[in-house]
């Protein structure tokens, strides 16, 4: 058996024990443990090593793989080889000149069975990830370089064109020609655009916009299909005519792409909501330019002084968004509830819409708390609205009641005037008005998945997977050091056992400490072709359909539902084209989210940095957000957040407890743990690498009022 073993894994290289056996066809408990048995052999001979998802790699032989590589800011770097699920760690100095996101060829010649990581060095690059980069033009006599603000291309980039027009410190948009060949040379490359001095207004972000390779011209195609497209909008037979029913958007203050729009009445055995969305798919029709550019984009960015949109402004600001006072043709959920706020049945059709009101969020919550002024502006609407905050919370009463997880996070709202600079930093209100549009929307995201899912034709879903197994440990050891322990088994984690904890703990002082280290177990969501349900959502079935002005999949999902439902194509050709190409897009759609959250993550670390400039030396009162082996990391109450180097500690040496995520003093035993509240100072801020450091005045709590709470807290439970 053990030659048979060697001889598979040395065509397979990756295997678990469950997959071998079935190649082996063992068939009873015999064979197998004559299986586990020669396993440990190959183990021991250091011919097999067990990696951390279970699995054994083939390592009797050098192995030469190909992989995506992540460098780190340290020099050390990690390759991902996706055809094993397995990443080898490179250190320092063998990285042949790979750039983050580059494809390599790895020789992997060393392991480590203890901690199961994989170490190998960097062969060479096969293909290059990073063609373009933005950075801060250097002039000098002799040669002129460009810095890359991208911190993965720590050499300078010497300019090939000529740079007399551009001034010392322009921010550039430049392409690679060269990279560098070894530790002595630099790369070279040729200067596209200038962007502006770094010092001019908004170049800050406009920069990191294009460091994140977001498209921001639309190229002249667009402006041909768009002449093509008329403004006017008629009554169609095709669409129901919903004109005179009220029908009002409720946004922001500042929105201008509109593309939901709700409309509730009181029914006899409930209540009607009817959720209409913009049909961009009406005019972005599959192939074009409009959709070839929409998938390039794949969502808006949204940044603080400025929208990236993903269709031009012509449809998301005019023809798609529904303005009032306007038609607009839509697509309908049309949903009968009970009087519990269960979904009774249900309708899709096309609809054309006149808008009665433009509401806002801060209007709407301002009526909700009897607001006279704004009470007797919204009269015309007061009867739905209330019947809608109604049904609103009896919908999200049931989804809490189904495990449904809402961590209710607060963010931070950034203020800027005209030239970009910050004015002030604030928690971004979140109330009724919000949370009802929200519970709207992510019923008629629901109705659709399901609707699509009992189909059976391929569709686009919204995915959320469960939490990895080693993250939840972490959790639930540190919850249950403070008597919250979990009911049920760990193994067979469902939502509600943890949207139970989170209402364990709530309104407790140590709340925003173990829903935050809860929140950092969740995987991300992400699009798929295949329905593996929403697990935060505690939903076996969802997608996005609400939003098709600012995300491709909502466009997508908007042409499937007019080419199955509308159209009535369910042929197998129509369904075997969609499923071709379902899965690229939800990937493509996926990826294109994520450069869209960095990048909105890092404007507002930019321009929470720039306001802490402005702040140096001033005392803030915080909670600790997140300790690790270099310090902690504290958030102000405007979520600010900065970091406290242990270094700079120096009352006492501090250990850090990775089980029970602290920092313990060695001498006086005092612990830093997330949630407790501290006073700091702006110590340093560094703008270009979006730093900010805290220095620690005081802090609130130490580990023998700890113990005492947690003895008091048990005894409760």
């Amino acid at each position: 058996m053990l030659e048979e073993i060697l001889k598979i894994f040395k065509k397979e290289k990756v295997l678990s024990v469950e997959e071998l056996k079935d190649i082996m066809l063992l068939t009873n408990s015999k064979q197998f443990v004559e299986l586990i048995k020669n396993i440990e052999k190959l183990i021991l001979k250091k011919e097999l090593i067990q990696l951390k998802n279970d699995k054994f790699l083939y390592v009797a032989d050098k192995l030469e793989l190909e992989g995506i590589i992540k460098v780190n800011q340290g020099g050390f770097a990690f390759v991902y080889i996706a055809n094993l699920g397995i990443e080898v760690y490179i250190p320092k100095g063998f990285t042949k000149g790979a750039m983050t996101g580059d494809k390599v060829s790895v020789w992997v010649d060393d392991f480590s069975s203890n901690d199961k990581n994989i170490e190998g060095v960097v062969e060479k690059v096969i293909e290059r990830n990073t063609k373009y980069t933005v950075g801060t033009l250097i002039k000098s006599k002799l040669f002129s370089h460009v810095k890359s603000d991208d911190k993965n291309i720590d050499k300078y980039i010497k300019t090939k064109n000529d740079i007399n027009n551009l001034l010392d410190g322009d921010k550039v948009l430049v392409e690679i020609t060269r990279y560098a060949k070894n530790k002595f040379d630099d790369h070279e490359g040729i200067i596209i655009k200038s962007l502006g001095h770094k010092d001019d207004p908004g170049i800050d972000i406009l920069s990191t916009v294009y460091k994140h390779q977001i498209p921001v011209d639309f190229p002249k195609e667009i402006e041909n299909e768009l002449d093509n497209i008329s403004e006017e909008i008629s009554l169609d037979s095709k669409y129901i005519d919903c004109t005179e029913e009220l029908v009002v958007t409720i946004d922001g203050d500042d929105s201008k792409d509109l593309d939901d729009a709700i409309s509730v009445i009181k029914t006899k055995n409930g209540y009607k909501l009817k959720v209409f969305i913009a049909d961009v798919s009406r005019y972005v029709v599959e192939g074009s330019f409009l959709d070839q550019e929409a998938i390039r984009r794949g969502c808006s960015v949204y940044l603080v002084d400025r929208v990236i949109p993903m269709l031009p402004r012509k449809l998301s600001n005019n023809i798609c968004s529904l303005n009032p006072d306007v038609l607009r043709y839509t697509i309908c959920c049309d949903m009968n509830f009970d009087n519990s706020g269960v979904v009774l049945d249900y309708d899709i059709y096309p609809a054309i819409i006149k808008s009665k009101g433009r509401l806002t969020y801060k209007k709407v919550n301002a009526v909700y708390n009897d607001d006279k002024d704004i009470v007797n502006e919204y009269k015309n609407y007061l009867p739905m609205l209330n019947y809608a905050l109604e049904l609103s919370l009896k919908i999200r009463e049931n989804r809490e009641r189904r495990g449904a997880i809402d961590f209710d996070k607060a963010e931070a709202k950034i203020l800027v005037d005209n030239n970009g600079k910050v004015i002030d930093i604030v928690v971004r209100e979140r109330d009724n008005a919000e949370k009802m549009i929200e519970d709207f929307m992510l019923s008629a995201n629901e109705i659709i998945a399901e609707h699509f899912y009992w189909l059976e034709t391929p569709f686009i879903y919204r995915i959320h997977e469960e939490p990895k197994m080693e993250k939840l440990r972490q959790f639930f050891d540190l919850s249950a050091s403070f008597g919250y322990r979990l009911r049920g088994n760990i193994t067979e984690i469902e939502p509600y056992m943890l949207a139970n904890m989170l209402d364990k703990f709530k309104g407790e002082a140590v709340e925003s400490m173990l829903s935050t280290v809860l929140l950092r177990t969740m995987n991300q969501a992400r699009y798929s072709s295949f329905n593996m349900r929403h697990f935060a959502l505690s939903a076996k079935y969802y997608t996005h359909f609400t939003s098709p002005i600012r995300r491709y999949p909502d466009l997508l999902v908007h042409r499937m539902i007019r080419s199955y439902l509308f159209n009535g194509d369910i042929s197998q050709k129509n369904k075997d084209h969609f499923e071709d190409i379902l899965p690229s897009l939800a990937e493509q759609s996926s990826l294109c989210e994520k450069r869209a959250v960095d990048c909105e993550r890092e404007v507002d670390q930019i321009k929470k940095c720039e306001y802490m400039l402005s702040h140096q030396e001033q005392k803030f009162s915080g909670i600790i957000s997140s300790v690790t082996r270099f310090g902690i990391f504290v958030t102000l109450p405007n979520m600010i957040e900065g970091l406290c180097h242990i270094k700079n500690m120096t009352d006492d040496y501090y250990n850090f407890d990775e089980k029970n995520i602290y920092l313990i003093g060695r001498r006086n035993k005092k612990i830093y743990r997330i949630g407790d509240e501290v006073v700091v100072k702006v110590d340093n801020v560094d703008l270009e690498n979006q730093e900010i450091d805290f220095k620690i005045l005081s802090h609130k709590g130490i580990i023998k009022d700890r113990m005492k709470k947690t003895r008091n807290k048990r005894k409760k439970i």
